[in-house]
């Protein structure tokens, strides 16, 4: 049996943003930090025992040497094996084929998946040339592609409107990625709160503060329920494609909602990454139940950033993050998992100043969580 003790992410030694960053906003910006990285803290791993393996299924690594370097080492610290990079760039991208250069010097330890370039969404006949590169990519060693927020919240039409997730041209890259069996991944929207106004009562206001370019409040920007309507109607509609449905099907706040989307369409999947906060603070014996009714469908994932001069856990950070902190990040995502541990810090504790209760998942359920769905999903292992 595996063993935690508590230890909270230091902050003594770190420099405080300048006012630029928070400026008027300092009190709240304390108080909100302070409480997140109190003594509660993040989980440490006992020293006398490895961790267990894992398959981090959701990573964004830059392909250059340093990074590269720098994620192996952090990732053989903490017990992953095997990664799937999410952010292999458009077919034929200079980043492309330098994560394929990758691939042969990794061999079965990474996998990745491309992504869609929109540069041309103005032509007649995108959604084909969107089908053709992905099952360009998919021969190359892809294997799906993932769709970023930007499909239905940043992609404009040359008359200036969103494209929407349900869009018809779209139709061909659905049905192509049914036919290669390639896997859709598919973040199709952010948390409810980054749809609300920015104010000092917004819950994820520390963030938004320091990042409004994730607010999607105002403008023409369509309904968060609009937006997980849209990419439902494409699921429905394409029950061959295989979707998977990230960051806790893009609802970590409503797990019924999420339940029902897994119970309705046996052709989805979805992953943790970078919604522990958000989904554990439902309670733990409701998690518990979710997980293991859904133990064959749900992937461990990350969403790790690892790029030059550049480590985000999950989240942005107040302050530059370490690699220690990577270690203190998969940490406390091991408690929550393993552990029945009560009012413990999240994993990117900027995502909110409240704690979680740990969901002591069982043995069986932890090892499909941590490789066996990834193992089949993505490398296509038995």
């Amino acid at each position: 049996m595996r063993t935690f003790c508590k230890d909270h992410r230091k902050t003594t030694e770190r420099a405080a943003p300048s006012a630029s960053a928070g400026g008027r906003h300092w009190g709240f910006f304390l108080a909100t930090t302070l409480w997140c990285l109190g003594p509660a803290g993040c989980a440490r791993s006992s020293t006398d025992q490895p961790p267990r393996p894992i398959i981090d299924s959701h990573v964004h690594i830059s392909p250059d040497p340093e990074s590269v370097e720098r994620a192996l080492r952090i990732f053989d610290r903490n017990g992953i094996g095997r990664f799937c990079a999410k952010s292999a760039g458009p077919f034929g991208s200079a980043r492309f084929r330098a994560t394929l250069e990758l691939g042969r010097k990794l061999g079965d330890r990474l996998a990745f998946f491309s992504n869609p370039d929109w540069s041309e969404v103005d032509r007649p006949d995108f959604g084909e040339r969107l089908a053709k590169n992905l099952e360009a990519a998919v021969r190359a060693g892809a294997r799906g592609i993932k769709i970023f927020k930007a499909l239905g919240l940043g992609v404009r039409r040359a008359d200036g409107k969103l494209l929407a997730p349900d869009d018809p041209m779209l139709e061909p890259l659905w049905q192509k990625a049914g036919e290669l069996s390639a896997i859709v991944a598919w973040h199709v929207a952010d948390p409810r709160a980054f749809f609300t106004a920015p104010t000092p009562d917004n819950e994820r206001y520390l963030e938004l503060l320091f990042a409004p370019g994730w607010g999607f409040h105002g403008r023409d920007y369509p309904s968060f329920d609009g937006l997980m309507a849209a990419a439902e109607r494409v699921i429905a509609a394409h029950p061959k494609t295989t979707f998977l449905l990230i960051h806790m099907g893009c609802d970590a706040e409503n797990l019924d909602h999420v339940d029902r989307l897994l119970r309705d369409y046996p052709n989805l999947y979805t992953d943790t990454s970078a919604r522990v906060p958000e989904f554990g603070r439902h309670p733990a014996e409701k998690v518990r139940a979710f997980f293991i009714r859904h133990q064959d469908r749900i992937l461990f994932g990350s969403d790790i950033v690892i790029g030059p001069g550049e480590l985000q856990l999950g989240s942005l950070s107040i302050w530059p993050d370490t690699e220690e902190d990577a270690d203190v990040f998969y940490r406390a995502h091991r408690e929550y998992f393993e552990t029945d541990h009560r009012q413990i810090a999240t994993p990117t504790p900027i995502q909110g100043a409240w704690r979680i209760d740990g969901i002591h998942l069982p043995e069986e359920v932890l090892d499909k969580l941590y490789r066996k769905n990834a193992e089949r999903l993505i490398w296509g292992l038995p």
